[in-house]
């Protein structure tokens, strides 16, 4: 008796290795058959080397060829990771910029107070004493540009002049002339000048201290608020304009209590009255107010 056993087998890739011919077996019939069932002869493969084959095979193949469906993706914490070091490099790329421009502005108040102090010195060469006012050195054509005097930090875009006129000196004429008083259309400013409305006596003697005297300021590059217009609203830094054309920087910080003085006399037809320090902030425009107190002595009231 005669046992047929028919097999379906998946055809195989043509990459596939080929099974060689003596392995193997025909039957009667001249089909392809187990060996174990083809009259007994022994034959080179089974019904489970060949299944092994096709899943060995089957193996290869998922592992060389591109699945389809399947795509990378980025996980919560490579998400979360690149999010950090874009907000990190934008930090500090902002930082970078906002100190790029500070230090810009810092440069153009430098610029503006040499101009201011190389047109101060033209105009004490040619009128041979100090304008009372800044407007007399603009309406003078000794700064030809009225940007000059102003910051790029100031707010108010009139700080200097805000500060001067919170203040208390008041000039008397002693031989009964009239008060200077100020032009009709001022000019704004942003930087100190006190020494321009300094008693003779003071400025005189500010001027002897030399090249390293101070004649402005600029005060609004430190630390403060320009809500109060005050001499002492800001510290820290401090752009200093000296006789000789020099710009030094400075960094000051005031005491809780100011010192009070009186002034010393009467010079050169004026005689001041009682001031504060706001009116006369030497630490703003001397490197050593205590030794010039020591030099010309101020009493207190």
């Amino acid at each position: 008796m005669r046992v047929r056993l028919n097999l379906s087998v998946r055809p195989l890739a043509p990459s596939r290795r080929p099974v060689p011919a003596s392995s193997r077996c025909e039957d009667d019939a001249g089909g392809e058959s187990p060996p174990s069932l083809a009259g007994g002869e022994a034959c080179a493969w089974s019904l489970d080397v060949l299944s092994g084959y096709d899943s060995s095979e089957r193996q290869r193949r998922s592992e060389t060829e591109p699945k389809v469906g399947h795509h990378s993706a980025f996980s919560l914490v490579e998400l979360l990771t690149v999010i950090a070091i874009i907000a990190v490099l934008a930090s500090l790329f902002m930082t970078a910029v906002v100190s790029a421009n500070k230090k810009s502005r810092t440069m153009v108040s430098t610029f503006n107070l040499r101009q201011i102090s190389l047109a101060l010195n033209l105009y004490l060469d040619d009128v041979g004493k100090r304008p009372l006012f800044v407007d007399e050195m603009v309406t003078g054509k000794y700064l030809t540009d009225r940007r000059t005097l102003l910051c790029p930090e100031d707010k108010t875009r009139n700080w200097g002049r805000l500060v001067r006129t919170g203040g208390l000196q008041i000039f008397i004429p002693s031989d009964g002339s009239a008060q200077p008083l100020p032009p009709a259309n001022p000019v704004n400013y942003s930087y100190l000048l006190h020494p321009l409305s300094w008693d003779e006596v003071t400025w005189n003697r500010l001027v002897q201290e030399g090249g390293s005297a101070g004649v402005a300021a600029c005060q609004l590059h430190g630390l403060g608020r320009q809500d109060v217009p005050n001499v002492r609203s800001f510290e820290g830094l401090l752009l200093r304009a000296q006789r000789d054309g020099a710009v030094v920087r400075r960094h000051i910080f005031w005491n809780s209590t100011p010192p009070v003085f009186v002034s010393p006399g009467v010079a050169d037809g004026y005689a001041v009255g009682v001031n504060d320090f706001d009116d006369y902030p030497f630490q703003i425009y001397l490197d050593d107010p205590a030794e010039w107190f020591q030099t010309r002595p101020w009493t207190q009231p």
